[in-house]
């Protein structure tokens, strides 16, 4: 079943936003709730059977070829891609758009490994948003992927805003480009999913736990798995207290997911 449907389904998407109320009151220091007892009553009491949507298991799920392209073939892929990079272009959904579009880097048909960069840091240079895995970062970055065995050559990288802004981007900006990163991300096919930084996190899963951008928490984007990982910078900018934990964090992620990737 297309990850849509499963995306879509009322049940999921009434999952997803329980999951996410229930998340910011525990992190706003909320430790019980008061429940009416007919709610209770309610909640507890036996419902019909529900026609949920089959999720398959990351290890397990099947790759099928991208919808969309006419034969999927490499050539056939890149003309897919560079078409959707038009309506990219032409996209002004949000404060952010701009003539200048940052685009996704690397081999685009069915690669190892997709990269979204979620760097996004105040007082950035707005062009640099999305490279900022240049100089030290893309130093560490690869060093980073090289503890795998992966290397750039292996790697699709692709920024989760779209268009070049300074500061944390608003949540509506990052639902805007996730409908294209979506789109981007299911038509080059990856085997797996690395989302750098929970800012990438939000634009992948805008709703729902996997939005919080977790270190080393495996979700879906239909039957892609994805993982978040600390970004680059975010262990450059560390404390010399905080960066060897973030690196073991770091570590354990990018084992699972080369245990994952072994698997066939």
């Amino acid at each position: 079943m297309p990850g849509s449907d499963v995306e879509n389904h009322p049940f999921v998407q009434a999952l997803d936003d329980t999951l996410a109320a229930l998340t910011y009151l525990r992190e706003s220091g909320v430790k019980t709730l008061p429940i009416e007892p007919e709610v209770w009553r309610a909640f507890t009491a036996p419902t019909p059977a529900q026609t949920m949507p089959r999720v398959p298991a990351p290890a397990q799920a099947e790759r099928p070829a991208p919808q969309g392209a006419p034969a999927d073939t490499p050539d056939a892929r890149a003309a897919v891609l560079s078409a959707l990079r038009g309506q990219i272009a032409a996209c002004q959904g949000c404060p952010y758009a701009a003539e200048t579009k940052l685009e996704g880097q690397g081999p685009c048909y069915n690669p190892e490994v997709a990269v979204v960069n979620g760097a996004q840091l105040a007082g950035d240079d707005p062009i640099a948003i999305g490279s900022r895995l240049e100089g030290e970062a893309g130093a560490l970055f690869d060093k980073m992927f090289g503890v795998i065995g992966l290397t750039r050559a292996a790697l699709y990288v692709t920024p989760a805003l779209k268009c070049p802004a300074t500061g944390r981007p608003t949540q509506a900006a990052l639902r805007v480009c996730s409908a294209h990163l979506r789109r981007e991300l299911t038509l080059v096919n990856p085997r797996a999913i690395v989302l750098l930084g929970p800012v990438a996190a939000r634009a992948l899963h805008p709703t729902g736990v996997a939005a919080t951008g977790k270190v080393g928490q495996w979700n879906l984007l239909g039957h892609i798995p994805t993982i978040t990982l600390h970004h680059p910078m975010r262990l450059i900018l560390a404390g010399k207290d905080l960066v060897r934990p973030l690196k073991l964090e770091n570590l354990a992620a990018l084992r699972a997911l080369q245990a994952r990737l072994r698997t066939p």
